[in-house]
């Protein structure tokens, strides 16, 4: 599409992969901003419209590090992001020869995910919010 603005590529992508829209600038402004309800901003994994892989391509179950929330302003989610992985975990680590102590936020982000009516998957520990996607059933409840 020569010349066409970025909305009418991410409409041409969606109509092509037959993908509906599920959140708004609004639902991702409510999740990043309820993010700091948690005990701590869990790591993600993103995947736009117009990307074939995610950033990072993988993601750990319990990674060593926290999500940058705070310098993921709603707009750089917004109608771009096809799906967000998150991990609720966070493996803390305490002194060179004991183990890590791996924190969960599991029950607080589905908790915050259900009150936002933000659409998402949990499987295998792992929570995806999805963007634009069809066919899925969410759990919203």
């Amino acid at each position: 599409m020569r010349g066409a603005t970025l909305d009418q590529k991410r409409r041409k992508l969606l109509t092509e992969r037959g993908l509906a829209s599920h959140m708004n600038d609004t639902k991702w402004r409510e999740l990043c901003a309820g993010i700091r309800e948690l005990p701590f901003p869990p790591a993600y994994q993103v995947k736009v419209l117009d990307e074939n892989e995610p950033s990072p391509s993988t993601i750990e179950r319990a990674p060593p590090y926290w999500g940058d929330w705070a310098s993921t302003p709603e707009a750089a989610l917004g109608v771009h992001v096809e799906w967000i992985r998150v991990t609720p975990r966070y493996k803390r680590h305490v002194a060179r020869l004991l183990p890590p102590i791996i924190e969960d936020c599991s029950d607080q982000l589905r908790s915050l995910l259900r009150r936002l009516r933000i659409p998402f998957v949990e499987s295998d520990g792992l929570f995806t919010i999805y963007g634009h996607a069809s066919g899925i059933d969410f759990d919203t409840t």
